[in-house]
């Protein structure tokens, strides 16, 4: 998000290069790549609505292109329209034919399917992922999917995966503390949540469950 800007510049640039590449192949009759391509630019500039004009014009020239449900997903994911978003992310994930960037696909659509409370689904999504590319943010997933499932033991399997690979990250302290205050260790919640702090966790809404859960068992808390 810090060198959004920056991106957002150098995108517009490369994807005007290629939209004239595009036009001077195909003079007689405007193809999907154009489309797309225009989709593109306009959705780097922030303008959803004709972003999402233009790629719905590329899948009637050709509705089997996973790359265009994909750019399709980003551009209603960037709208805030997850059912949206999630349904053409779903429909790309079908196709044989890997669009561009299918890891990181699927990483958004396990975070969407976390956003609907759709957990069964986000675990498979984010394991799905692990195998493919096994990273923090994959065991991560999958740990707070497994939380929101009550499965703790396989949540804090997860968690500890995760820790392995970024033992920095607030989320997986954070989260490692509520498992142990599900399971009524007091030391080990009150050092996640401690260190959870100490790297700097600002979730406010994983803040605030932590503290509502503390308060709930009486301890996590070393201020208790």
């Amino acid at each position: 998000r810090r060198v959004r800007e920056a991106v957002v510049s150098t995108q517009s640039t490369g994807v005007a290069c290629a939209l004239s590449h595009a036009l001077l192949s195909s003079p007689k009759s405007l193809s999907q790549e154009y489309y797309l391509l225009l989709a593109t630019l306009h959705m780097a500039t922030g303008e959803l609505t004709e972003a999402e004009s233009y790629v719905r014009q590329a899948t009637v020239l050709n509705h089997t292109n996973p790359a265009a449900w994909a750019l399709l997903g980003h551009i209603l994911y960037l709208g805030n329209d997850m059912k949206g978003a999630r349904d053409h992310y779903e429909r790309t994930l079908s196709y044989e034919e890997p669009a561009p960037e299918i890891h990181s696909i699927r990483l958004r659509l396990a975070s969407i399917y976390l956003q609907l409370r759709q957990y069964d689904a986000a675990k498979n999504m984010f394991l799905f992922a692990c195998r493919d590319s096994p990273s923090c943010i994959t065991w991560l997933g999958v740990g707070i999917s497994c939380y929101r499932l009550g499965e703790l033991k396989e949540s804090e399997q997860a968690l500890a995966e995760a820790n392995i690979l970024n033992n920095t990250d607030p989320e997986v302290w954070g989260y490692l503390s509520m498992v142990c205050l599900k399971t009524e260790r007091k030391l080990e919640a009150e050092q996640s949540y401690k260190y959870a702090v100490r790297v700097g966790l600002k979730d406010e809404d994983l803040l605030s469950e932590i503290r509502n859960t503390q308060r709930e068992v009486g301890f996590g808390d070393a201020g208790f």
